[in-house]
């Protein structure tokens, strides 16, 4: 697999120091949810269905708009628009993308299938209603344009390709603090940390193979938050029981696992 590449900063009128555009976005990135966590637990906006609906999603989306006025404001429109170019427009594989959306139902399906051969508890699945399906969808582009797309890269300058996936999956766990505060995700930490990081690791692979376009990366993460609702794999789907949890969390460490051994051996191959 090809080895992802540092794309040439335009200056701005604030300079392109890859360090200070990384401290901005981390900046950004994590104070903005923080806001929006404020005024849809604190004011009356936030009570409203449609806006506290609407606050939500600007939470989740506040990785690819950080990255957005990150560029913008230290590459210039130019800058932005080949960021874009690079994240949207490069080639990949249908093969690939076919593959992220399946890969998530297969580890999915995997834990929930030693949860049955283990406990006795048969696979469960269910429709989502479309508000759900709405913000499970959101996940195409509220994310990894901010992750993958400029975390990952930017962060590429300083760490190799071992050390980059296992330090972006930890800043992006770190990132979920306002989900755990607003009491929408109950995952035990430690689990969901080691998720994070394993995920990180097949977003990694995923966006090398795709020439840093995000596109497989983003369907990869639509298609597993999908999965872990149409599977009921979340504590909250099971009274509290954190087992089908760490059973898919172990199913995608193994599957991170076999992608570092494949990236190992494809860069041996290289030298």
């Amino acid at each position: 697999m090809p080895e992802t590449t540092t794309q040439k900063q335009v200056p701005g009128r604030a300079g392109a120091g890859g360090a200070k555009q990384l401290a901005v976005f981390l900046l950004l990135a994590f104070l903005l949810p923080l806001l929006c966590l404020f005024f849809s637990t604190q004011t009356a906006l936030g009570q409203r269905n449609i806006t506290a609906l609407l606050l939500f999603g600007l939470q989740a989306a506040t990785p690819a708009l950080s990255a957005v006025l990150v560029v913008l404001w230290f590459r210039g429109r130019r800058g932005l628009l080949q960021f874009l170019k690079r994240c949207y427009a490069r080639q990949y594989s249908l093969f690939l993308l076919l593959l992220c959306l399946l890969l998530p139902a297969v580890l999915a399906g995997m834990a929930r299938l030693l949860y049955w051969a283990g406990f006795g508890v048969p696979p469960v699945f269910t429709a989502l209603p479309a508000q759900k399906l709405l913000i499970v969808g959101w996940a195409l582009v509220a994310e990894e344009l901010g992750w993958r797309g400029f975390l990952q890269q930017q962060l590429g300058q300083y760490f190799n390709r071992w050390l980059l996936p296992l330090v972006v999956g930890l800043v992006w766990a770190a990132w979920h603090y306002h989900l755990f505060l607003a009491g929408t995700t109950v995952a035990p930490l430690l689990p969901f940390v080691l998720g994070c990081v394993a995920e990180s690791t097949l977003y990694f692979a995923v966006t090398t193979r795709a020439n840093g376009n995000i596109i497989p990366a983003s369907v990869f993460h639509f298609s597993e938050n999908l999965c872990l609702n149409l599977f009921w794999v979340g504590p909250a789907y099971n009274g509290g029981n954190n087992t089908l949890y760490l059973l898919y969390t172990a199913c995608a460490v193994v599957a991170a696992a076999g992608v570092t051994v494949v990236l190992h051996r494809g860069k041996r191959r290289a030298v």
